[in-house]
């Protein structure tokens, strides 16, 4: 990998922080940069070195928000655990549950999303939460369901998330992508543990590639703080909209 292809994953990297600090999806700009730029290594290796470069960001984004008072993590340790454990369950069905059965599905609930979202009350979804602290209950089936899906599939767990935290929590698309962040560094450490365990990260890459996220990661959450719920609902929007259409350009090629 010469200097211009690192400078290219490093500005990817730094959007894909941006974008995933706002609204989730950073992993739709990096993994096709880096597959794009590593031909001919192994999708695993594409896969861990953009689990070390979002790990870092995302655990920028959670201390920025954190900073803010737009979180606590401390009140989400019961998803963070439910996160946890789902992210193994999920990862262990995903060695026998073929890709075909997901997609489709992945797809139908990308344009529920996408259309409750549309439809929902700008108003509504702009107030202070009414709910801060979601009890316990609404905490396990909200880690364990993003720990899962995860695990089993990946892309889109941050939207999913924010989505969910949006309608069932009532917190508003800033506190909603907050706490997202907190669940979705728990699901995505344990897959960097086991990435960087089977030796499937590329530090040469990975290492410049997280600074650029941590950089991006802090600009857009910020952004999100200042700027409030209206931007992270259209960089939401937008997110969204282009993981359907990958996802659908994949399968129908694909097929």
């Amino acid at each position: 990998m010469g200097a211009t292809e690192l400078l290219f994953l490093c500005g990817c990297a730094l959007l894909a922080g941006w974008v995933d600090a706002i609204a989730g999806g950073g992993g739709l700009i990096q993994i096709p940069a880096l597959l794009g730029t590593m031909p001919g290594a192994p999708i695993a290796l594409a896969l861990g070195t953009n689990k070390l470069s979002s790990f870092c960001g995302t655990a920028t984004a959670v201390l920025r928000y954190r900073s803010l008072r737009f979180v606590d993590p401390r009140e989400w340790g019961i998803a963070v655990g439910a996160a946890l454990v789902g992210s193994g369950i999920g990862a262990f069905c995903a060695t026998f549950l073929p890709g075909t059965v997901m997609k489709p599905l992945v797809m139908t609930l990308l344009l529920v999303v996408l259309a409750a979202t549309l439809k929902g009350s700008r108003r509504k979804e702009g107030l202070i939460s009414e709910v801060l602290r979601p009890d316990g209950g609404r905490q396990v089936v909200l880690g364990s369901g993003a720990g899962v899906y995860d695990g089993l599939f990946g892309p889109g767990t941050g939207s999913f998330l924010i989505f969910f935290l949006v309608r069932w929590c009532h917190l508003d698309f800033v506190r909603a992508s907050a706490a997202a962040k907190v669940v979705n560094l728990a699901t995505n450490f344990g897959a960097l543990g086991m990435f960087m365990g089977l030796g499937y990260v590329d530090y040469r890459a990975g290492v410049p590639m997280a600074a650029c996220n941590v950089a991006g990661a802090w600009i857009g959450a910020t952004m999100a703080g200042r700027v409030g719920p209206t931007l992270v609902r259209r960089v939401f929007l937008i997110t969204v909209t282009g993981l359907l259409l990958k996802l659908a350009a994949d399968y129908f090629m694909a097929g």
